[in-house]
């Protein structure tokens, strides 16, 4: 994250995290990759469990992923859509979407998932209605992405973005690309009249949108 500001203390985190264990020993792997990578930027599970309750509260079978690393995020969305629903991921790195191909194997979940190779913002401009689309690419183009996917979003779906508080850098006074993308991306979803948007702040702050016409 761009800031150093923990949004939530620590031990609270570390609290709500024991009290909701591991789903799969494929889950407490895929962290421990993370780690072992220096921190590898992954959404944790605390914002997991939340992307899978709201996929399920909307009943998604079709999830739009932009930006999708080694495919933690998707790990719980894919959960979350079911057998008959899928989740579209999208990764440049190719050694990523190596990784992330063998974790969602390993956990049965690969069948649900289609893994791009590809630029998230020009896949998504040729993707069709989504139930839930997730916004975690470059900061800097979160207004891109809201641009794009704001038109492919049903009806009653939702888009949800993470890194939104940005380590605290949203308040402070930075002028960065990827701070004043954010904040940029923090003024649309809350101005559109077609959504209902709210900040969830844990982790590095969630913004979910409803699309209510």
């Amino acid at each position: 994250m761009q800031g150093d500001m923990d949004i939530v203390d620590p031990l609270i985190e570390e609290y709500l995290t024991r009290l909701s264990p591991s789903p799969d020993p494929v889950e407490t792997e895929m962290r421990r990759f993370a780690d072992e990578r220096g921190g590898f930027p992954i959404i944790g599970p605390l914002v997991g469990q939340l992307l899978s309750h709201y996929a399920q509260a909307i009943g998604a079978r079709r999830v739009f992923e932009l930006g999708s690393g080694f495919g933690y995020s998707a790990f719980w969305l894919a959960r979350a859509v079911g057998p008959d629903g899928h989740v579209v991921l999208t990764e440049t790195d190719p050694e990523h979407v190596r990784r992330a191909r063998d974790f969602l194997a390993q956990a049965a979940l690969l069948d649900r998932c289609r893994i791009e190779n590809s630029d998230a913002l020009s896949h998504l401009e040729k993707a069709g209605e989504q139930d839930l689309i997730f916004v975690d690419i470059e900061k800097a183009d979160y207004p891109k992405a809201f641009a794009l996917a704001l038109p492919r979003l049903r009806k009653g779906g939702l888009l949800i973005a993470d890194n939104v508080l940005w380590g605290g850098a949203v308040v402070r006074g930075e002028r960065d690309a990827a701070t004043e993308g954010i904040r940029e991306y923090m003024r649309l979803i809350h101005a559109a009249p077609n959504l209902l948007s709210v900040v969830i702040p844990i982790r590095d702050g969630v913004a979910v949108s409803l699309r209510i016409g």
